[in-house]
């Protein structure tokens, strides 16, 4: 049985933004009709334009919401009061604690953005490049402070992503590892072994000594 309308339901919104990015992670944005998110989410089809105008529009918001949802704490931590390599660790843990809370719709954004409208596109750019854009400002503080490498930050950036962008692809509730340990595995290997200086190093050790 069909939903009732209730065009003021935020709950049944976000409702149908997460069954909508599930289904086309799953199949694919040009492989899914309206007719299958109506059906996901017990509607009828004239039901579900009450709430979204278009399937891109629903696209849209899955992914907006998405990027937005991540992109606070991040900013956050650009001017948190913990060293800029601390900062970074944390950083990279907690995005890929967000990323796996919602793997399909990060999937998402890097297989079918493509279909959105241009403008939509460029806001959803303008978002991701903002994640960009803060954790880079950190691994600057930290280079600034001799407590991370005099790496290319631009080049330490996409190391980053690329290896969070890779993690929806193998991770499994099921594994050996918990979410949590394996955000704190990927943190330790990308600034831990990589990219903390020296230096910085050196002085761990010997605390530990």
């Amino acid at each position: 049985m069909a939903r009732p309308i209730d065009p003021n339901r935020e709950e049944l919104k976000r409702e149908i933004l997460d069954h909508a990015a599930r289904v086309f992670a799953a199949h694919g944005y040009r492989n899914t009709t309206t007719e299958d998110l109506a059906d996901k989410v017990q509607l009828k089809k004239s039901s579900l334009y009450h709430y979204f105008d278009s399937k891109e529009a629903i696209l849209y918001q899955a992914l907006s919401q998405n990027l937005k949802r991540s992109l606070a704490p991040l900013e956050e931590l650009v001017s948190a009061p913990e060293p800029p390599a601390e900062r970074l660790r944390r950083a990279i843990a907690q995005q890929a604690e967000r990323m796996m809370d919602a793997p399909y719709a990060g999937n998402l954004f890097l297989t079918d953005r493509g279909s959105l409208k241009p403008a939509h596109l460029k806001l959803c750019l303008e978002l991701r490049d903002r994640h960009e854009k803060a954790m880079r400002a950190i691994v600057e503080q930290g280079i600034a402070d001799g407590s991370i490498a005099p790496v290319n930050a631009g080049m330490a950036i996409k190391l980053i992503y690329g290896a969070l962008n890779g993690l929806p692809w193998w991770w499994k509730p099921t594994g050996r590892l918990s979410l949590a340990e394996t955000a704190d595995v990927y943190a330790d290997m990308l600034v831990n072994q990589m990219l903390v200086a020296p230096s910085t190093q050196r002085r761990r050790k010997d605390r530990t000594a």
